[in-house]
């Protein structure tokens, strides 16, 4: 990936114009002296506390912040935002979403070295709130637990250092959340919310997280830099060699973005999402004309159950493989395999298996999983079914929808050139940017219904 370094507030197409010295050091000296008084008196924790209110209740319907029978999907409130960070392969990003059309919308990609789940969730809300106008109401909605643990942690007054004791650039980060969360002058809000519960907001941030992993366009981060100097280098070196922080808040990279900050400016541009943000959530237009990559267009007939082409069950050359999942740990967050499927060119199942787990499963996800506390009772062991799917897949073309996840379930690597994504694949992205279901590319392309209920894994693969 090339980088394409550039500061949290601003976007390479629009920079914003400079400030001199004289503005600079009268926004920033004040700031910088009243939190020096707040740190000799102890006072920082005590400040941040009296304005941060941490929400762990989940909310169900993704409005945040009262939008009563409002369109979740296309309502832009200023006070109310969507963070996700997307880690994947080694790549991560942020996503920021107020609603469509809002000019504070961002997507962006995060240096390597901070490709960490936690991390980029952590990276989401500090940039959310640096973009956000310090004088103005902020509802930050969250799917991360772990992150709000950590700002609860800063709130009550715990140290940085013992936050992150090994991690020097996870501490410059945190000093920073702890500095901006200082400065803010309005109330703070970080919701929980349910993650995988079809909330449109956050599935919108998550798009755009991924969207911004997978730019060019890589934002400068207190503590791991802008991307130019990658810890992977430092991981070669030695395993026990600690992380190296890229520098103290704000560093040269944010001084612009602190700025803009302070002197309660709203952020610039719009990151990885690009100049024409109208385009980026306008809807398609009716008439579309003929796809480009030689796709059939929206399909109108009637709608067919996917069969199997023949009776064959060989172990073919391409394997098309589906997990389901069921949820552990606190509100059932942290997903595990329950069931996998794998099925053959001719979309017959050559594998089946459900899949016990050693940890209390809180949420078996019935309505869209279809799996019962029976069907795992007494089901194989986890590693024996990895194990097996392992040895099926290994050499060959694995075909799925959004694969990530069932590699993350399965606890599996595939070499990424024998790897056919359809959510990943261009052609067949919203705008170029977003995914579709797997039920609507299956709809559209080949007159195939799916998903009609609870899912089967190996009717999803089939398709």
């Amino acid at each position: 990936r090339a980088h394409a370094p550039a500061p949290v507030g601003g976007m390479a197409s629009a920079p914003a114009p400079r400030r001199g010295w004289a503005e600079t050091l009268r926004v920033v000296v004040p700031a910088l002296l009243s939190l020096l008084v707040a740190i000799l008196r102890g006072e920082v924790a005590r400040r941040v506390r009296a304005n941060l209110t941490v929400s762990r209740h989940p909310k169900e319907g993704g409005g945040g912040g009262g939008h009563r029978g409002s369109n979740n999907r296309t309502r832009a409130d200023d006070g109310v935002v969507y963070v996700d960070g997307s880690v994947n392969r080694g790549v991560a990003g942020v996503g920021i979403w107020y609603g469509a059309g809002h000019h504070l919308n961002y997507a962006a990609a995060i240096p390597d070295s901070a490709a960490d789940n936690n991390v980029a969730e952590l990276v989401a809300v500090f940039v959310a709130l640096i973009r956000h106008p310090r004088d103005q109401r902020l509802a930050i909605h969250t799917d991360s637990r772990a992150c709000m643990t950590t700002l609860e942690s800063l709130a009550s007054g715990a140290k940085t250092k013992d936050l992150a004791r090994r991690d020097p650039a996870l501490r410059a980060l945190l000093d920073a959340l702890l500095y901006v969360l200082f400065w803010r002058e309005n109330r703070t809000v970080i919701h929980k919310i349910k993650a995988h519960a079809g909330h449109k907001p956050n599935e919108r941030a998550d798009q755009l997280a991924s969207l911004g992993a997978n730019s060019g366009f890589v934002v400068a981060i207190p503590g791991f830099g802008d991307g130019r100097t990658s810890g992977r280098s430092e991981k070669r070196r030695s395993k026990n060699v600690r992380a190296r922080s890229a520098g103290r808040f704000p560093g040269r990279e944010m001084k612009s973005a602190l700025t803009r900050f302070l002197n309660r400016e709203p952020g610039v541009g719009s990151g990885a999402i690009g100049d024409d943000h109208d385009a980026f959530v306008a809807k398609k237009a009716h008439g579309k004309k003929p796809n480009p990559h030689g796709l059939s267009p929206k399909y109108k007939g009637p709608l067919v159950v996917p069969r199997p082409l023949d009776d064959s069950t060989a172990l073919t050359r391409a394997l098309a493989v589906d997990c389901e999942m069921v949820g552990v740990g606190p509100d059932g967050e942290k997903s595990v395999l329950a069931q996998v499927s794998v099925v053959n060119e001719s979309g017959n199942v050559v594998y089946t298996s459900y899949a016990s787990t050693s940890k209390k499963v809180t949420d078996y996800r019935t309505r869209v999983s279809g799996i019962l506390p029976r069907h795992m009772e007494d089901a194989p062991p986890f590693a024996t079914v990895r194990a097996e799917v392992k040895a099926l897949l290994e050499g060959r073309v694995v075909v799925g929808h959004a694969l990530e996840n069932d590699f993350d379930a399965l606890q599996l690597k595939h070499p990424p050139e024998l790897v056919r994504d359809t959510a990943h694949w261009r052609p067949f992205l919203r705008m170029g940017r977003f995914s579709k279901r797997l039920r609507h590319l299956a709809r559209d392309h080949c007159g195939l219904k799916i998903q009609g209920g609870s899912h089967d894994p190996a009717e999803d693969a089939r398709a």
